[in-house]
């Protein structure tokens, strides 16, 4: 009896997972169609896309941008100053 069950389930299983890779199929020709008909009328930009032009690069900008000793300080103390924010309000509710 137990196998009977096994054996139902795995019929199930094989047959759900023939349906889907028959609906893959499917959907990946569409998706094919798809892009014929958008390289065919010029539409291959990806949505978004600002008219063609391209993102800054690091490189074009001359590199990776580096914070000032300064500005890492004072993000440090405004984080220390928002964490004794959060324990003084802990402190007070004891």
């Amino acid at each position: 009896m137990a196998m009977s069950i096994v054996d139902n389930l795995a019929v199930a299983l094989r047959k759900a997972r023939k349906e889907l890779q028959k609906e893959a199929g499917q959907i990946a020709a569409q998706i094919r169609r798809i892009e014929k008909i958008l390289k065919s009328t010029g539409g291959t930009k990806k949505a978004g896309s600002k008219r063609g032009r391209k993102k800054a690069t690091a490189k074009k900008r001359g590199g990776r941008r580096r914070i000032s000793a300064a500005g890492r300080a004072r993000i440090a103390a405004a984080q220390r100053k928002r964490w004794a924010k959060v324990k003084a309000a802990k402190k007070k509710k004891k």
